[in-house]
C-alpha cells in the first residue's frame, strides 16, 4: 500500500478500541503476567504494519524489534523514528537465527498466511527455550464475513484447529481465552449482515472512526475483558478472538 494510505491507517488505530488501545493492552498484560522479567528481554513484533503496537512497546521502554513484508509500512515506520528498529521479513522466513529472541507476538497475522504451520515453526525456532509467544487470531469459521475477505484472511480458527497446530511447533499453551466477548453479539449480526446482503459491504469496517464516545465505551469494554483475563485468569467463553501464550518447550 501507498506511504499515505499508512499514515491514514495509523491516525485511526492509534485512537480506536481495538487495534490502538484494547489490543495491545491485553498483550502486554498478558506478557508481563508470564514474564516478570519482560523489562530485559528482546520483543520480536511480527508484522508490525505502520508500527501502532511498536508505539506501545516504545511506551514502555521495552526493547523490541518489527518486521514486516511491505516496505511502504516500514518507510513510514522509519520516518517516526524507529530506524533500526525495524526491517523487511516475511513470517515464513523470519531473518533471524534460531534462539534471537525471548518474545515474539503475531497479532492478528497467522490467519493472513497460507502455510501456517511453517509460520509458527519460525515463530518456534526463533524463540530461546523457554520464551514465549503471543498470537491473536480470529475465532470461528462460521462467522466468516466479508471483513474476511477485504482483508485477505486465509482462515478463521478453532480452539482444537491452533492448538493443534502449535503442538506441532514445540510451542505449549500456557493460557488461552476467547476475546471480544461481551462485543459477541454485534460480531454475529455484522456477519448476518454481510451475507444476507453482500452488496451493501465494500469496504472493512474495523478502521472506520467511531464518535468519540462511542470509542470510549468500547475501550472500557474491552479494557475490562482485560482485567478479567490477566488479572483474574478467567478464560471467556466465546468471542470474535482467541488470544494465546506460548511456550517453547525445546
Amino acid at each position: 500500500m501507498d506511504k499515505s494510505v499508512f499514515e491514514k491507517i495509523h491516525q485511526l488505530q492509534k485512537n480506536g478500541f481495538w487495534f490502538g488501545s484494547g489490543r495491545n493492552k491485553v498483550t502486554l498484560s498478558l506478557l508481563g503476567k508470564h514474564d516478570r522479567e519482560m523489562s530485559s528481554h528482546t520483543i520480536l513484533d511480527i508484522g508490525s504494519s505502520e508500527g501502532a503496537f511498536l508505539d506501545y512497546l516504545s511506551k514502555y521502554h521495552l526493547k523490541f524489534t518489527g518486521i514486516d513484508i511491505d516496505e511502504n509500512a516500514l518507510e513510514f515506520c522509519r520516518e517516526r523514528g524507529y530506524g533500526d528498529c525495524v526491517q523487511y521479513g516475511n513470517i515464513t522466513d523470519i531473518p533471524f537465527a534460531p534462539d534471537s529472541f525471548d518474545v515474539a507476538t503475531a497479532l492478528d497475522i497467522i490467519e493472513h498466511v497460507e502455510d501456517d504451520l511453517k509460520a509458527m515453526k519460525e515463530i518456534s525456532r526463533i524463540l530461546v527455550t523457554g520464551g514465549l509467544a503471543l498470537v491473536i487470531v480470529p475465532a470461528y469459521q462460521w462467522l466468516w464475513s466479508r471483513n474476511d475477505e477485504l482483508y485477505h484472511h486465509q482462515r478463521r480458527y478453532s480452539k482444537k484447529a491452533f492448538m493443534l497446530l502449535t503442538a506441532n511447533c514445540g510451542l505449549k499453551t500456557e493460557q488461552w481465552s476467547y476475546f471480544n466477548f461481551f462485543l459477541f453479539p454485534i460480531f454475529i449480526l455484522a456477519t448476518l449482515f454481510s451475507k444476507l446482503f453482500p452488496g451493501k459491504v465494500k469496504t472493512s469496517t474495523v478502521l472506520k472512526p467511531l464518535p468519540k464516545p462511542f470509542n470510549f465505551l468500547l475501550k472500557q469494554i474491552i479494557y475490562f475483558e482485560t482485567w478479567m483475563i490477566s488479572r483474574l485468569g478467567i478464560r471467556l467463553p466465546f468471542g470474535s478472538s482467541m488470544i494465546f501464550i506460548l511456550s517453547k518447550t525445546k
